[in-house]
């Protein structure tokens, strides 16, 4: 007795018979890659910005995916029934300096294992793959090396769970929405430690080397960047081909053929914002800023810096003696190494030279009671001229320091 029945229908035998000849890594599957022509949109930049060399302002990067509809057919169906794909889009920095420079930051996930050929849509809102970071510095022969790479991971493989390990990578745990506009996945860091990002990181990628990756590097320096780079877009295809033992070289190629059917599914976009100043990040000139903001030593020294969850007063004062004490009453070489004390805690925060020149003035201001020592141009050398740059934009913001002029009065 032949419970299957095959042996009544010669055409179910005969597909039986195919299927088990066939291959299972010749079996078509969908395979996403993404354009090796990333676009840059760009505009008229800042005049700070274009004419700047770096530790001026700083630098965010965010990324989101913009589907071609709302419904895309992410799996395909056919008489066998539809795959299992799985797809993981992510990003690797470099060169940037930021916390989660070299780290594979995890954007969008797509999981067709359960009803895999229906329509699905991976439109997110916007990620910061580059928390707020410096603006390095660079010169004509030292342009800086930038890149952000996206990988494209695909498989169809329903016996292992990449999406889990997409998600074990991301650390859900530690990213919180802010607002419903952007998710904080600079907080992974400050949250559970570098060290547990690193080992998380290790095991996500061995779990991830199952999935197929075409990727697409983009690549630019910090001079590039700041004539005017707003966003770069890269385009995401899906085709149908036998992926199962694809070669790194096989990838590439599909990749770069013109000629290869294939269908427009999203277009990621990674998108920079340029700001000069934590305290006012839509300012652009910061000429005469501290006669048309609240730069008081109040305001400045209890704003908490992103990403770190301290103010500026928590993070001068952080070592005894009290550098607030120090300060309070030093002149000359004194004066010199306290302010060269606070100018290092302020650069390993992660401050511009803009803003360590208003901290450190409002932190002397609170030292010394009041602001009258910015009159007394001894004092301001002694502190600010071991680090020309930040002077500069002291005197761009407060004026220059001026003695005031003795009254002589007639006999």
């Amino acid at each position: 007795m032949n419970l299957l029945g095959i042996s009544k229908s010669p055409l179910l035998a005969s597909i039986a018979i195919c299927i088990g000849a066939l291959p299972q890594s010749s079996l078509a599957a969908p395979f996403f890659f993404p354009d090796m022509n990333p676009s840059f949109v760009k505009g008229d930049p800042p005049d700070w910005l274009n004419e700047g060399r770096g530790n001026d302002g700083y630098l965010t990067i965010s990324s989101e995916v913009i589907p071609v509809s709302s419904c895309t057919q992410m799996a395909s169906r056919s008489f066998w029934g539809s795959d299992k794909t799985q797809l993981v889009l992510s990003v690797v920095t470099q060169g940037f300096k930021g916390k989660l420079d070299k780290l594979e930051i995890p954007i969008a996930t797509f999981d067709g294992r359960e009803g895999g050929s229906e329509c699905a849509s991976l439109s997110t809102t916007p990620l910061l793959i580059v928390p707020m970071t410096v603006l390095g510095t660079y010169s004509i022969f030292n342009p800086g090396a930038l890149s952000l790479v996206l990988n494209v991971r695909s498989s169809s493989d329903s016996n292992q769970d990449f999406i889990g390990s997409a998600k074990l990578l991301l650390g859900a745990a530690a990213i919180v929405a802010t607002g419903g506009s952007a998710a904080a996945i600079g907080g992974i860091s400050a949250t559970v430690g570098n060290s547990v990002v690193g080992e998380t990181q290790k095991k996500a990628n061995s779990l991830l080397q199952g999935m197929i990756d075409a990727k697409v590097p983009v690549t630019f320096n910090w001079s590039e960047l700041r004539k005017g780079i707003r966003a770069v877009e890269i385009l995401v295809y899906k085709a149908d081909q036998s992926v199962g033992s694809l070669s790194d070289k096989q990838i590439l190629q599909l990749q770069k053929d013109p000629k290869s059917e294939k269908q427009l599914l999203f277009t990621v976009k990674l998108e920079f914002q340029f700001f000069r100043s934590v305290f006012y990040p839509t300012v652009s000139q910061i000429e005469g800023l501290a006669s048309r903001e609240n730069l008081s030593s109040e305001y400045i020294l209890n704003f908490q810096m992103p990403g770190s969850g301290l103010n500026f007063m928590q993070i001068l004062n952080s070592s005894a003696p009290s550098l607030l004490q120090r300060i309070s009453k030093a002149e000359g070489l004194d004066l010199a190494k306290a302010c060269s004390s606070g100018f290092t805690k302020l650069k390993a925060a992660g401050l511009d030279d803009v803003d360590s020149a208003i901290v450190m003035k409002s932190f002397i201001d609170e030292a010394r009671d009041d602001a009258d020592w910015y009159a007394n141009p001894a004092l301001v050398k002694s502190c600010f001229s071991q680090a020309p740059s930040i002077q500069k934009n002291l005197e761009l913001i407060y004026g220059p320091s001026v003695a005031p002029v003795k009254q002589v009065t007639e006999p």
